[in-house]
């Protein structure tokens, strides 16, 4: 997600896209525009896409984290090695 850094980037957009979707199906659905079953099956689907969106935020954000423990692991094995 975009408050990790500076960069905006597509995900974020359709995240942001999606959200208001759901406000909005859920807005529209006040006024008594759309039956209940399509407001629940849009809304649903929105919320889905933006559960995926987050949890391959997450998911990016631990990879990059082991990633860079396993290069400290790696660093800290080489010193040691070193020093023997």
């Amino acid at each position: 997600m975009s408050f990790l850094g500076n960069k905006m980037k597509t995900e974020d957009i359709i995240f942001w896209i999606i959200i208001c979707l759901i406000v909005g199906v859920a807005l529209w659905k006040l006024v008594g525009s759309p039956t209940d079953t399509t407001a629940l099956i849009s809304i649903t689907l929105f919320v889905a896409g933006s559960e995926i969106i987050l949890w391959k935020a997450l998911f990016n954000i631990d990879k990059k984290t082991e990633i860079g423990f396993i290069k400290m692991k790696n660093d800290n094995t080489n010193n040691r090695q070193k020093t023997i």
